[in-house]
């Protein structure tokens, strides 16, 4: 099926729909979040029964939005410790989550755990009875307001900016990046140079969209985006292949930049540099336990160990995202390897997630998906 990815093992393999409003605490202090420094591994170990029958059971299937290859790196941790292999399904938030729902709804119970951009998507299909009810010991440490206790869970926190191959860029266009805020995707010498993202690919690409046409209308709004179209982006329907190819060099610059996957690009020595101007979106990336799944104690041990320290620092091998839980945090940051010693990077400082408190964002009829396609043509 177009859009997705199926690898044995370790690999990664679709429309959408909103039924209910999110409920959930604000997310405040996500600034000092990414700010902070320091590094402690929790020690909460998973019962020994639920790892026995989870070996015995020895596989799972994962469903997820994130990049390929850092989630294979990722549930790789998974597997080397507890001997259980992962198969990664990979997809766009909204058409991997409608696979799964039609999956369940038919009778087809393939995935153990579902992760995704949209935590409304999840509560909705926990109303329908297809989320299993399990709360991991591990994730009592998650911030309350990044967890619907038995349900749903951050695995960890994602900033957007801007992106660019730092290659295919001059000095001047460089300086204009870092330093010209938004409206840099507007300036006309990007024409024929520039990619975005479709806000119905998943919760990431629309609480981005929702920020310009939504929460922030009066500072952005449709005439900021119709600047942005004037400029005829290549528009991706996924952000994975639009980052692979800015690496690539097929692009000078692309929006929706995730912190996750700029951090894998760069790591694998890709030309990338990216900034967050402010305000900056950012996204909770969550995961849950499918009720039917096909190996039901493997997904409770992996749902574990993804909420604990240790199954949220791994990310930190492979990307720049922030964890959802106080103990876990980068310890690059305060070594200042990698892209933190670089003079062209800084931590996001406007962190916008109001969004996820906004009845706009919730209506099930998403109405800026519609005036997003009417901007650009779609």
């Amino acid at each position: 099926m177009a859009g997705f990815d199926d690898r044995s093992r370790f690999g990664s393999h679709g429309a959408w729909s909103r039924r209910r409003v999110l409920q959930g605490g604000a997310l405040a202090g996500l600034g000092a979040l990414l700010g902070r420094t320091g590094f402690a591994q929790g020690a909460t170990e998973p019962d020994a029964g639920l790892v026995a029958a989870a070996k015995g059971e020895g596989t799972l299937t994962y469903y997820h939005t994130t990049a390929i290859d850092p989630t294979a790196v990722w549930t790789k941790a998974f597997t080397d410790k507890f001997g259980i292999t992962t198969q990664n399904v990979r997809g766009p938030s909204y058409p991997l989550f409608e696979r799964w729902l039609t999956e369940e709804r038919v009778g087809q119970h393939i995935a153990d755990l579902v992760q995704i951009t949209d935590t409304v998507l999840i509560e909705s299909a926990h109303d329908e009875g297809l989320i299993a009810d399990y709360a991991p010991a591990s994730a009592a440490d998650i911030r309350s307001e990044m967890k619907k206790d038995g349900v749903w869970y951050t695995i960890f926190v994602n900033a957007m900016g801007i992106a660019w191959n730092s290659s295919k860029v001059t000095p001047e266009e460089d300086k204009l990046i870092r330093e010209g805020g938004w409206n840099v995707l507007t300036d006309p010498r990007w024409a024929g140079r520039f990619a975005t993202g479709t806000p119905a690919s998943g919760g990431s690409s629309y609480s981005y969209v929702y920020m310009f046409l939504g929460g922030k209308r009066d500072q952005f709004g449709p005439d900021f985006l119709a600047k942005m179209a004037a400029l005829k982006p290549q528009v991706y329907e996924s952000k994975s292949p639009m980052y692979d190819r800015l690496a690539a060099g097929e692009h000078a610059i692309v929006d929706q930049a995730s912190q996750s996957d700029m951090g894998g690009l760069y790591l694998k020595g890709a030309p990338i540099r990216w900034v967050f101007p402010d305000p900056t979106p950012a996204n909770l990336t969550v995961q849950a336990i499918s009720a039917q799944a096909p190996h039901p104690n493997a997904a409770r041990l992996f749902q574990h160990w993804a909420a604990s320290a240790e199954g949220q620092a791994a990310w930190f091998k492979v990307a720049g995202v922030a964890s959802a839980r106080d103990d876990t945090v980068d310890p690059r940051k305060a070594a200042k390897a990698d892209w933190y010693k670089e003079d062209w990077y800084a931590d996001p400082k406007d962190l916008y997630i109001d969004y996820l408190h906004d009845a706009g964002y919730v209506d099930p009829a998403k109405p800026i998906i519609a005036e997003w396609n009417g901007i650009f043509g779609r």
